[in-house]
Order: C-alpha cells, then sequence, then structure tokens
C-alpha cells in the first residue's frame, strides 16, 4: 500500500509542472446549440457560393486575418467558405473583423442563424459577433469570457477553445434574435483577435441566413382571388 501511495506522489509531481505550463486549448465548453429554425429566408448568404460582399477591416491594431475561398483542411469543409486564414493557422496579434453588407431588421427578417466551426486557444484568442458595434450573444450564450490578451474582444464574451462540445470540433448552427433592433438598419460585424502567442485554426463561417419561423406567403391574394385566377 505505501508502495502504491508513494507511486501515485511521484506522478502528480511529475504531471503538475506539465499541467501548470500548459497554455493548450481547455476541454469543450458544454453550450446548448440552437438553430433558428427558418420557415422564410430573406438574405441567404452560402460563402461556398460567393463572399456576397462581406468585407474585412482590421480593428485594434491587429492583423488581417479575414479570407474568402477554398477550405480543405477542415473536416467536413463546404468548399468556399470565410475563415481567419484559410488551410492554416491563424497568426499572433491577429485584430480583424468581417463585415456584412448593411440590411434592415423587419419581421421577417430578425433571426439570424450561422453555421460556424471553432478551433481557437482558450480565453487568449476569440471572436464575437457585433451588430451596429454592439455585441450580441447567440441563444444559449457565448462559450467564454476573454482574458485581457485578445485584440479586438479582450474582455468580452465570445466564441472560443476547443469548439462547442465533446473533445473534438465540429459545425455547429447557432442563432441570434435581432428583434432588439426592429426597423433600423444594420451590419454585422464578426470581431477576431489572437493574444502574442499560441495559433490554431480559428473561426470559419459556412453561412450567414436571416428570416423568420413563419412561412411568408408569396402574395398578398385572398382565398377567393386565389380561386379566381383558375376559372
Amino acid at each position: 500500500m505505501r508502495m502504491l501511495l508513494l507511486t501515485l506522489a511521484l506522478g502528480g509531481l511529475l504531471l503538475a509542472p506539465a499541467l501548470a505550463g500548459d497554455k493548450e486549448d481547455d476541454l469543450a465548453v458544454d453550450v446548448t446549440r440552437v438553430s433558428c429554425g427558418l420557415q422564410s429566408v430573406m438574405y441567404d448568404w452560402d460563402f461556398n457560393v460567393s463572399s456576397h460582399g462581406f468585407a474585412a477591416t482590421t480593428c485594434g491594431g491587429g492583423l488581417s486575418v479575414w479570407a474568402w475561398g477554398a477550405e480543405s483542411t477542415i473536416p467536413d469543409s463546404p468548399g468556399n467558405l470565410w475563415a481567419t486564414v484559410l488551410n492554416g493557422n491563424y497568426p499572433n496579434l491577429a485584430g480583424d473583423s468581417l463585415m456584412s453588407p448593411t440590411f434592415t431588421v423587419t419581421p421577417d427578417a430578425y433571426l439570424l442563424e450561422i453555421l460556424n466551426y471553432v478551433h481557437i486557444e482558450s480565453n487568449y484568442d476569440g471572436g464575437n459577433l457585433k451588430v451596429n458595434g454592439q455585441i450580441i450573444a447567440p441563444i444559449g450564450g457565448y462559450t467564454h469570457t476573454m482574458n485581457t490578451s485578445p485584440i479586438c474582444v479582450a474582455s468580452q464574451a465570445g466564441f472560443s477553445g476547443n469548439g462547442y462540445q465533446g473533445p473534438s470540433q465540429v459545425w455547429l448552427t447557432q442563432c441570434f434574435d435581432l428583434s432588439a433592433y426592429m426597423g433600423q438598419d444594420v451590419e454585422l460585424q464578426f470581431d477576431f483577435g489572437s493574444d502574442s502567442s499560441v495559433m490554431y485554426p480559428g473561426w470559419y463561417l459556412a453561412y450567414v441566413k436571416i428570416g423568420t419561423d413563419t412561412v411568408i406567403a408569396n402574395e398578398d391574394n385572398t382565398w377567393t382571388q386565389i380561386k379566381g385566377i383558375f376559372r
């Protein structure tokens, strides 16, 4: 019994320095994954088709990283997408915003759905979504709160870490409710920042869709008017 205790104690001493100095990803944070359940889509920005007018602009004096194009290193990549560096890891000291075209939030376009993939150094690097410069969280919340290190998102809530759930990364759908901006012209801002050490694949966006969870009729005709068409 003494020999077993001694072995365990020595093992703990050997492991402790490695854990203390480890600046790798933490285990994934388990969060609720919610889709918008869109029944009608007003803006369908499928990045496998094109960049759809999204554009990158640096923030906080950091390096530019957002790029659109073909990606082959991420599992189940749809092909073309927006990424914080294509086919490689993002650099240290990144600070970049991916900006959407301006659109109007209406009762037919107030639910925002994204399909994204995250593999980012936990808390030291990260990204979040802003609407007209204000942080907006997905339904279910963000996974992390950044420390003071990453450019553009320091001390802010956002996506970070080793995916969202489980030991490996997966593509996940997230939903944002834009109803607080009803009637306003808005611009989406996907902010990403990193610190001065350790690099990972980053943040990838396959699509952005905006619509409603109810079915919108294509015509404003009454049933009597519709029947009259076929007489």
